[in-house]
């Protein structure tokens, strides 16, 4: 049992002197013991906020898009539709295809239910009309050129007023100059661009705006051709303009010091559509500098020949003279080869000790001669 004196301290403020307990000490103490182990009550919202109801999602005010791909598959352009959402304007975004049920294996991820794209993603298949109705731009992602105009009709009259054509190589093959045609018949604003295949690698780096039948555009980064289009959906410097989208090493520099300043991926994709950013014009020269320019090639070409023919001389007198030296050489060596030659013969050819005492065999034989030193 504790002590009246070892509970009292419970009920005292902290810093308190001189407090003089009452009466309901005790059991306030006690109810102070309890307290400090009691879990305080959950708080539960009173309301619930959906995430189709979210500020992030009715700050959108681009209204409706519709997305197609021409390849009847979301498979390479699947995080186009993420990027929208991310970083576009528009609220609520359409995937028509032949197969819902496809659609929804392509596009749909655990990326899409965290960041809610799923809430403001419907899909759609079989008529094209229905899926335009309420849909203010239209997405056409390597459109076929087959069905491209009759779409093109469909959507004028479900009042369509933006459309943006991806052209890719990974798509079917559509031809540009009709694809236009068709867009500026049917009077609506759009924009027609067209890429190198899409890869998963290499985001980030240059980009340049070329013409739109340029002879090769190599592969480039999908990450920054979404980003392209999904700013230039909403830039009025996009509409009525028919380019390539192609990577490029000289204008990655001019990039990278527009993102360390600051600038966000709008005003990136504003400066290469006006031509702020592009890589670097060779200038043409007049006729006098092509002239210069011509004498200075035939003087550097004659200044070249002139050094070679020297080399030349050069390494010809060099040879010639250790020719010389090697045949000099070889007769030394063939001087002191004949005349070890001739004293070896004349050795050979002097008579022995013995034979000069009358040819007495003195038990030497055929031994050369001693050698005086060692008598």
């Amino acid at each position: 049992m504790y002590s009246f004196s070892a509970l009292s301290f419970l009920s005292l403020p902290a810093g308190v002197q001189g407090y003089t307990l009452a009466a309901h000490g005790l059991a306030s103490g006690r109810r102070a013991c309890v307290s400090m182990f009691e879990e305080a009550e959950a708080v539960r919202p009173t309301t619930i906020t959906r995430s189709r109801e979210t500020p992030f999602r009715s700050s959108k005010t681009g209204g409706r898009i519709v997305v197609t791909d021409g390849t009847g598959s979301f498979y390479k352009s699947r995080t186009m539709i993420q990027t929208l959402f991310d970083f576009g304007t528009f609220g609520e975004i359409t995937a028509f295809s032949s197969s819902v049920a496809d659609s929804k294996k392509m596009i749909l991820s655990r990326q899409s239910r965290y960041s809610g794209l799923n809430d403001a993603l419907s899909f759609e298949e079989g008529e094209f009309a229905p899926a335009l109705d309420g849909a203010s731009a239209w997405l056409a992602i390597n459109a076929d050129e087959s069905t491209f105009a009759a779409q093109v009709t469909t959507a004028k009259a479900a009042g369509i007023s933006r459309v943006f054509v991806l052209l890719s190589p990974d798509g079917p093959v559509s031809d540009v100059p009709t694809i236009e045609s068709v867009l500026s018949s049917a009077g609506v604003e759009y924009t027609v661009m067209r890429t190198g295949s899409l890869v998963g690698t290499g985001a980030g780096g240059g980009l340049k705006l070329d013409e739109v039948d340029v002879p090769t555009c190599e592969d480039v980064a999908k990450d920054d051709v979404f980003r392209f289009v999904t700013e230039a959906l909403s830039l009025p410097e996009a509409a009525g303009r028919v380019f390539s989208l192609c990577p490029s090493t000289e204008t990655a520099d001019s990039l990278r010091q527009v993102r360390y300043a600051g600038y966000e991926r709008r005003d990136e994709v504003k400066m290469l559509l006006t031509g702020l950013i592009k890589e670097p014009e060779l200038e043409e020269a007049t006729p006098e500098e092509t002239a210069e320019k011509a004498e200075a090639v035939m003087r550097s070409a004659a200044e070249v020949d002139a050094e070679r023919e020297e080399e030349l001389k050069m390494l010809l007198a060099r040879a010639r003279k250790r020719g010389e030296e090697t045949q000099a050489k070889m007769a030394y060596l063939a001087k002191e080869k004949e005349a070890h030659r001739k004293e070896q013969e004349k050795y050979y050819k002097a008579p022995l000790p013995e034979d000069q005492d009358g040819g007495k065999d003195s038990g030497a034989g055929d031994a050369p001669p001693a050698d005086d030193s060692t008598a």
